[in-house]
Order: structure tokens, then sequence, then C-alpha cells
């Protein structure tokens, strides 16, 4: 995963839920708009999602939340064990009721690009999107310019970058102090099957007992004792997974 997961060029990676992002212009999209969503389909066949660490808390009731194996070590909350399949989307594009939706999806189809020619970022727009439509909903422009609900579309997603830096920034202390281990573990299945658990790295609790005082008070002013602690009663979220995974296998053999 990129910069702020959004930074790309003609050779690398789309960021997760994006296929062909292109940079807003007046000239490309001056009759464009974009209608209220009503479905997260677009994001029902993936697993993992980038998570900022603002965001920990507010996740941690419904998803783990756990740190990439590689550098930069990315934030990510778990929404499904099976790749392509998100755990609280269903099957008429719902997400969830009572669970907490990543800001990285409500942002979409908005992100932000590096603009080519420059260190300069952009407010970008996926082209596949289903809610663009040239008739309804929200204009992109009006009389040539960006609209106000374009603003507060580039305001959101500068806003989310601005977080996204800070928790790279949060992740790179914390592998630097030697917090950020590798976890495998085992969940049982049905029919005594076992599910293994691995790819990604957790805080270890008790390295982060053990810090020295003064390094837990700057984290505390920093702001970063809340996300760590969030991060670590997560973990109990992968039993509730396992068994929201078996409740909509039961669910969709049942109906067939």
């Amino acid at each position: 995963m990129s910069n702020a997961e959004d930074t790309q060029n003609s050779s690398s990676k789309q960021p997760p839920l994006y296929k062909d992002p292109i940079a807003i212009s007046v000239t490309a999209h001056a009759k464009d708009r974009l209608v209220n969503a009503t479905s997260f389909d677009f994001a029902g066949a993936v697993s993992s999602l980038p998570l900022a660490a603002v965001e920990f808390t507010s996740a941690a009731r419904s998803y783990p939340i756990v740190f990439s194996q590689n550098p930069p070590y990315s934030p990510l909350c778990i929404t499904g064990i099976k790749n392509g399949n998100n755990l609280f989307v269903d099957e008429n594009g719902q997400w969830e009721r009572n669970t907490y939706i990543p800001a990285y999806v409500r942002r979409f189809p908005f992100l932000l690009l590096n603009d080519g020619k420059s260190d300069k970022m952009v407010l970008g727009i996926e082209t596949t999107a289903k809610r663009l439509s040239k008739s309804q909903g929200d204009p992109l422009f009006e009389d040539g310019e960006p609209s106000a609900f374009l603003n507060q579309a580039l305001a959101f997603c500068t806003d989310y970058n601005r977080q996204w830096e800070a928790s790279l920034a949060m992740a790179k202390t914390l592998d630097e102090q030697g917090l950020l281990i590798e976890e495998t573990s085992e969940l049982p299945l049905p029919n005594k099957q076992t599910l293994r658990l691995g790819g990604f790295k957790v805080i270890d609790e008790s390295k982060l007992n053990n810090l020295p005082t003064d390094t837990f008070i700057e984290w505390r002013n920093r702001g970063w004792l809340g996300p760590i602690y969030a991060h670590i009663a997560s973990i109990a979220n992968w039993p509730l997974l396992v068994y929201r995974s078996n409740s909509t296998a039961l669910h969709t053999t049942s109906e067939a």
C-alpha cells in the first residue's frame, strides 16, 4: 500500500475499491453529478480495509484491527476471513446495521491523487462508480466552479489523508520500539476444522507494558494510547468474525 493509500503512478496497483480513478476537472466533469449512496456493494468483495488510528475506538466494537505485515505497517480493519468476501455487506449491498463504516469506505468514490507533475495532491474520482450520473444528484461543478458538494468532498479526503499519515507515523514508531510482532493463531471451525490466521502484525501488550515511563507519557500526549488499547481489545473480535462467517454460510445454505 502506498503513501496515504492513494498516491499512484502508472506502475502501481490501484488502492482497494478503486479500479480507474482520475483527477476531477471542469473539462471532464462539468456535467457530472453524484447521487446519494444507497448501496455498499462496491465494498462487498474486500476482506480488509485501511483504517486510520483515530477510528480505532469506534471500529474496535466490530472488527479485528491489525497492521500489515510489511512497511509501512498500514492499519487495517478485518471485514472477512476469506479473500473477496466482506461479511458486513449483505446481498442487497447494505452494511450491517449498528457497525462502524470506515472513513475509507465513506469517502468513495473520491480520493486524493498525485497530480503527476509535482508533489501536489488533487481530488480524484472513481470512473466506474455507479453513483455517477448526468441527470440526478449533487453537481460536481456549478457555473464552471467546484460546487459546495465537491468542496466538502475535498475537505473530507484531505482530512482523511492527514489522519492516515499520522497513523503511519504511529505504526512506524511502534515498529521502531519493537512492539509490532507477527501474529499467527488458530480458531475452531465447524466439523472439527480450524482456521489459521496470519500474515499481519499486532502490538505486543507485554512489551507495551514495559515501555519506559517517559515514552509512555509521550505517546499519551500524542493521543496514541486510546488507539493502541482499542487495537488490543479488538483482537477479541476474531471469534465473532468466524461466527459471522459460519452464520452467513448456514443462512445461504438454507436458502439454496
